[in-house]
């Protein structure tokens, strides 16, 4: 892993669910950094995905990629984000001087760092760069809990029993708040997507294993398209995770 014990690149932060039974987990951490934290390390993690937020500078399109580079107050790091001509236009326009958010996966290649993108996106309000310094001092403090835990991490069992007793009704599906004229099936994907406190978001079949009242998969899939085309939800890491752009709720 990436760092000493203090650095806080040694720890999985979040673990996807078990995909299948008797089959080991795949680990994803997705961790607030400082540019400079990455080049002070020599390694890389590809299970490891970073949030960096700082000013996009020096943007050049080429036909299947996006190179920018992007600084905060401890450094520059190089971006590049990879895609046909469809995909980069569907991307948010890279804009010079303006804060956006990056998560991707830290590499090295020639001694040389570099940011692999998964997401990039302006910010919709400087609250979300204060939330993201405020993470990184918080690290360590989570690193330690964590290691206090014994190793152990929350599960889908975990999250969903969290998710039923938040709820205001004996389902744990009650949103109070339910403007966007949802069916009954539609609030209970959303909620749960709302409710998901990582950075990585939910996958369909993290939704499903969360759901007290199974789903089918192609149901919660076409849910999600369907969020995806009213501007409810966004991807994340990848274009199969998503969190809810309603950062106020």
């Amino acid at each position: 892993m990436w760092g000493d014990d203090e650095g806080g690149f040694n720890v999985t932060m979040t673990q996807s669910p078990s995909t299948a039974s008797g089959v080991e987990p795949k680990q994803n951490t997705v961790i607030s950094v400082a540019i400079r934290e990455l080049f002070d390390s020599n390694e890389e993690n590809k299970n490891t995905h970073v949030v960096v937020v700082g000013i996009i500078k020096q943007v050049e399109t080429q036909a299947l990629k996006n190179m920018f580079t992007i600084e905060d107050n401890t450094g520059r790091l190089l971006c590049i984000q990879w895609g046909d001509e469809n995909e980069l236009s569907r991307y948010p326009k890279l804009i010079e001087n303006a804060y956006f958010k990056v998560v991707g996966s830290k590499r090295i290649q020639n001694d040389k760092v570099t940011l692999l993108c998964h997401s990039v996106r302006p910010l919709e309000t400087l609250n979300e760069l204060t939330h993201h310094l405020l993470s990184i001092i918080a690290l360590p403090y989570v690193t330690e809990e964590i290691n206090m835990a014994s190793g152990t991490q929350q599960s889908t069992a975990t999250n969903q029993k969290d998710f039923l007793m938040s709820g205001d009704n004996t389902n744990g599906f009650t949103d109070t708040t339910n403007n966007l004229s949802l069916n009954p099936r539609q609030l209970k994907v959303y909620t749960v997507i709302k409710r998901c406190q990582d950075e990585a978001g939910y996958s369909a079949l993290d939704i499903q294993k969360i759901l007290p009242e199974k789903m089918p998969l192609p149901e919660i899939e076409k849910i999600l398209s369907f969020f995806i085309e009213e501007g409810h939800i966004f991807s994340t890491i990848d274009e199969n995770h998503y969190k809810v752009t309603d950062f106020g709720g």
